[in-house]
């Protein structure tokens, strides 16, 4: 099945690729491409089982999780004392430090942008009815010798360090300032305000959208294999991944400020490319919310000594800030204006998707491709992304009407 918006056949036509050379979108993919007085959409693709990929189909959108999940973490913390510098000491419920820094805090700040000198550890993610303290605990089951800790020469706020860590660290932080666990929280201050029917670990999504959720697929011998959400849980309940020693534990049996790894705020929100669509056009409608977030807090440094390995580029709270530059290596995903863009890109289970907007124009671009392999993709030709996606990118934005797109 595909459906488009008329002009987008155009759009995702390179004339200058032999058609052999042409991008595999895998069983579905699409886009939903805003701008002041403009909507354009493109959706394609019919998964197994004859599961159709619509607009309003939940899927688990990855890293993008974090943006949203941060979207309502900053507020709150801007409203307390010491505002995003506090310790996250003070409220988390427990005394988290490096073990090579113990006079050194781990600020707000520093979990939001990556630069904790947290890691996940080997015993990642600790599951509901444990403790998330236990992976600081020296001598507990999932202390890991340390293994949630980076290297001992980099202080909290020196180097970055992507790692799912921080949002749990966060999503309890926000538990046990709050007194709601995170799904409600997240419920309660964003998602049901903003129209969506979206939620962490299928928590407040309907029944009905669960009937349309789309499976992150994964090509094993042949076939199409779901890796994640063939069968989501039904409505009210929610999915967590229990401790091997509480088989029978239920989202309800989850209590706030334990554990904030319970719903995943690290990838595990399930929206729909509408839903995400719906995010974007909250936050440009709203700037003053979403300025501190923008706002660069680590850049790469000229020798890259402060970067344990990725693409990113520079990363703000909870937002990947572009920077533009060009290049197989760089991050002009959106052309030459890309250092005006922010949002967050998401890579799991088959899954790659992203959320960016540009306040000076007032775009936005939601995506979400499915199927694509853990190992041996097809590098871009342009930027650090894959080919799919510089793809999808430049047919969005040539529904908008630009004539440029990654690069």
């Amino acid at each position: 099945m595909e459906l488009m918006t008329a002009g987008l056949t155009a759009a995702l036509s390179l004339p200058a690729m032999a058609r052999a050379e042409r991008p595999d979108f895998g069983p579905c993919a699409g886009f939903i491409a805003s701008a002041p007085g403009r909507r354009r959409t493109w959706i394609r693709g019919e998964a197994p089982a004859g599961r159709t990929f619509r607009l309003d189909s939940p899927f688990r959108v990855a890293s993008v999780s974090k943006m949203v999940a941060a979207s309502v973490i900053v507020p709150i913390a801007t409203g307390l004392p010491g505002g995003l510098d506090a310790d996250v000491s003070d409220r988390v419920g427990f005394r988290l430090r490096h073990p090579a820094w113990p006079e050194r805090p781990i600020r707000l700040r520093h979990l939001l942008s990556h630069t904790s000198g947290l890691r996940n550890g080997p015993s990642y993610p600790v599951p509901a009815g444990q403790l998330l303290s236990s992976a600081f605990a020296p001598g507990s089951a999932q202390f890991d010798e340390g293994g949630w800790f980076g290297p001992p020469d980099f202080p909290p706020g020196a180097r970055f360090s992507y790692a799912d860590v921080n949002f749990a660290v966060l999503a309890q932080w926000a538990e046990q300032v709050t007194g709601q666990r995170f799904d409600h929280l997240m419920r309660d201050r964003l998602l049901a305000p903003a129209g969506t029917d979206a939620g962490y670990n299928w928590s407040g999504v309907s029944q009905a959208a669960r009937l349309r959720a789309a499976p992150g697929l994964r090509r094993q011998e042949d076939a199409w294999v779901d890796q994640v959400d063939s069968a989501p849980p039904p409505a009210p309940r929610a999915s967590v991944l229990a401790a091997p020693e509480k088989p029978t534990l239920a989202d309800t049996d989850v209590l706030p400020g334990e554990n904030g790894f319970a719903f995943s705020p690290q990838g595990g929100l399930r929206a729909s490319l509408a839903d995400m669509d719906r995010l974007a056009r909250r936050w440009l409608a709203e700037p003053e919310a979403f300025q501190a977030m923008e706002e660069p807090v680590w850049r790469l440094g000229p020798e890259g000594a402060d970067n344990e390995g990725g693409v990113l580029l520079a990363y703000g709270l909870g937002v990947q800030v572009l920077t533009g530059r060009p290049g197989p290596a760089g991050d002009a995903f959106f052309g030459p204006d890309s250092a005006d863009w922010r949002g967050h890109l998401g890579d799991a289970y088959g899954w790659m998707t992203g959320l960016f907007w540009n306040r000076r124009t007032g775009e936005s671009l939601a995506w979400a491709l499915n199927g694509m392999p853990e190992t041996n993709r097809p590098p871009g030709r342009l930027t650090s992304l894959t080919t799919p996606e510089e793809i999808l990118i430049a047919a969005g934005l040539k529904a908008l009407g630009r004539k440029t797109g990654p690069g």
